[in-house]
């Protein structure tokens, strides 16, 4: 549920047992429990609410997008790559920052160390 394991289970009931102590246990889990429920039904409840009001989020969407673009142009220059929006307008992207189509993470990051090795070797020989 919350990456809690078997044993990590059995450390905290023998923790509140020692702590709380027989007597007060099941009253402490019967309250834990009916804390959780509440906790549930009010998620639930906001979200129907928001199914039912339309996503807030869908009237900056636009926006959002524009501002991703404008991030990821201002990267791309940083890292001195070129880069043209190919994806047509109505299609989702998933990634927001693609620094080079094809590329595995390792080989970005590989390319971008190679320029930066470039890039010292030539102010080296510009100094000599």
């Amino acid at each position: 549920m919350f990456g809690i394991g078997l044993p990590e289970f059995i450390l905290i009931l023998a923790l509140a047992l020692i702590v709380v102590g027989p007597d007060k246990l099941p009253d402490l889990a019967r309250s834990v429990a009916k804390g959780v429920m509440d906790l549930k039904k009010t998620a639930n409840q906001l979200k129907e609410s928001l199914n039912e009001h339309g996503n807030p989020l869908d009237d900056i969407k636009p926006e959002l997008e524009e501002a991703a673009k404008a991030l990821k142009d201002d990267v791309m220059m940083e890292v001195g790559t070129e880069w043209k929006d190919t994806t047509p307008k109505d299609e989702k992207s998933n990634d927001v920052i693609d620094i080079k189509p094809g590329l595995t993470d390792t080989e970005t990051v590989e390319a971008t160390e190679e320029t930066k090795e470039a890039d010292m070797n030539e102010q080296a020989e510009q100094k000599n």
